[in-house]
């Protein structure tokens, strides 16, 4: 299988083989004994395993009665680690289990407290197990969620040095190499990842890296797979519904994204990212009293910077200023807390100041910072959008032709680049970004839709309805 690009997916799960397109296997009617062993093997194969607390005969009867574990998966997962490091306080593999645990429930709660703990369980368990795969992949996943990318290449380096054949060593130096902007290396680790076992972690990075390129049906074909590939009731899967949401988005199939964004919905009930694209495409529509229900239910369950300052847009766009400040504000809180617990959130926050016009020489310092030890293109586009709006629009323009090096369709990308365009007299080329930007998906952002179709009408063109 060749691939040309890949959908970073940190932590990602996968239960068993990929199922792929077209396998059928022949059939035949069991005994209700048989069909009873086979209801408890799916739901075995179908549930995270942990949350599958028992299944027994209620008295005398047949009919099963099924106590499902209603913890979180992280929840579910500190809990065993905790048990077998009290077993064995010195193991360097359970307090990289342990670790891995208080990841899982970062993404579950945007808490970076657990960071830290991760940190100082890793710290410990490198100084015992210096060339353990597992510990050095558990390391390099939090650098991941860090934003470490060169620690989390030295680390996936490693691993992958120690254990070639490990999927998962290969997935963080991927994700790493991408945020590096190294791009033909990215591909080639990413392609003996996928080699070596095609599932759900492998093709959801086959479908970044697509994207990344350019191709965005490629990209949805991939996602679709690791989609297919993971378990039905999963974090990861749900996770993966999600991106294809925002890949249906990119190409303005809202119809599509809402498909998605349920279906992640569905799985995981209350899904926060679930939530927020579907806020996202209510805002798109213009149902701002609905974009506002959904993200102030996403923050409710998941209060990551970029829902907070979402919902502080729709309130602003709705008129409530008060509102929205206090969104605004809380951001920067959270800035401040990310930092605190060793988490590099400088780049996505260069771009929430450089959208909302607040403090422009802080957004361009910070974005050059990051660009310089993490050229990848959605670095280059913020550091783009940075300048332009700081007013340096020579540097603007080199780096938003750095954001388009891999052929991004990214309708975002192609706004800004368009923009910069315009502002040096490139009207040809302006009409031509801004075009595309268009024709994908004219109302790509509740901020920035508006200024699209009256750059285009300045052109003497006119935005796909």
């Amino acid at each position: 299988m060749q691939l040309s690009d890949i959908r970073r997916r940190q932590a990602a799960e996968t239960v068993g083989e990929p199922r792929l397109p077209g396998g059928r296997t022949r059939t035949r009617l069991a005994s209700p004994r048989a069909l009873l062993i086979y209801l408890i093997v799916s739901l075995a194969l179908t549930l995270p395993m942990s949350a599958l607390v028992s299944i027994v005969l209620n008295g005398d009867s047949e009919s099963p009665v099924f106590v499902v574990d209603s913890r979180t998966q992280g929840e579910r997962a500190v809990a065993d680690a905790q048990k077998r490091l009290l077993r064995t306080p010195d193991d360097a593999q359970a307090m990289a289990q342990l670790a891995s645990g208080y990841l899982q429930r970062a993404r579950e709660t945007a808490d970076p407290t657990y960071y830290a703990k991760a940190d100082g369980l890793l710290t410990v368990a490198l100084q015992k197990a210096p060339r353990d795969a597992e510990v050095l992949i558990a390391a390099g996943s939090l650098a991941l969620s860090r934003h470490d990318f060169r620690g989390a290449f030295d680390l996936g380096t490693r691993a992958v040095t120690i254990a070639p054949a490990r999927p998962a060593a290969q997935g963080i130096l991927v994700d790493a190499l991408v945020e590096l902007g190294r791009d033909e290396q990215a591909l080639m680790a990413a392609q003996r990842m996928v080699d070596l076992r095609p599932d759900l972690a492998s093709f959801s990075r086959v479908s970044y890296l697509r994207e990344l390129h350019g191709d965005l049906d490629g990209a949805i074909e991939a996602m679709s797979l690791a989609i297919q590939a993971g378990a039905p009731i999963s974090e990861g899967t749900a996770w993966s519904d999600v991106q294809l949401g925002h890949l249906y988005f990119a190409k303005g199939d809202l119809d599509g994204a809402r498909r998605a964004y349920e279906r992640a919905d569905r799985r995981l009930g209350g899904y926060a990212h679930a939530i927020a694209g579907l806020a996202r495409l209510d805002a798109a529509r213009g149902d701002l009293a609905s974009a506002a229900q959904r993200y102030e239910r996403a923050v409710e369950r998941l209060p990551l910077p970029e829902y907070v300052g979402a919902l502080g847009d729709v309130y602003l766009r709705q008129g409530d200023l008060a509102r929205a400040e206090r969104q605004f504000a809380l951001v920067e809180v959270e800035r401040r807390l990310f930092v605190a617990n060793g988490v590099r959130v400088d780049a996505d926050l260069a771009l929430f100041d450089a959208d909302h016009a607040v403090n422009l020489a802080r957004a361009v310092e910070t974005a050059r910072a990051e660009y310089a030890i993490r050229p990848s293109v959605h670095v280059a586009d913020i550091l783009a959008w940075a300048e332009y709006r700081s007013g340096d629009v020579a540097g603007a323009q080199t780096h938003a032709a750095e954001a388009l090096r891999l052929g991004s369709q990214d309708p975002l990308i192609l706004y800004h680049a368009g923009v910069i365009a315009q502002a040096t007299g490139d009207r040809k080329r302006a009409g031509e970004l801004l075009g595309r930007s268009a024709a994908l998906n004219p109302r790509f952002s509740l901020l920035w839709s508006a200024d699209l179709a009256l750059q285009l009408r300045n052109l003497g063109l006119e935005a796909t309805p």
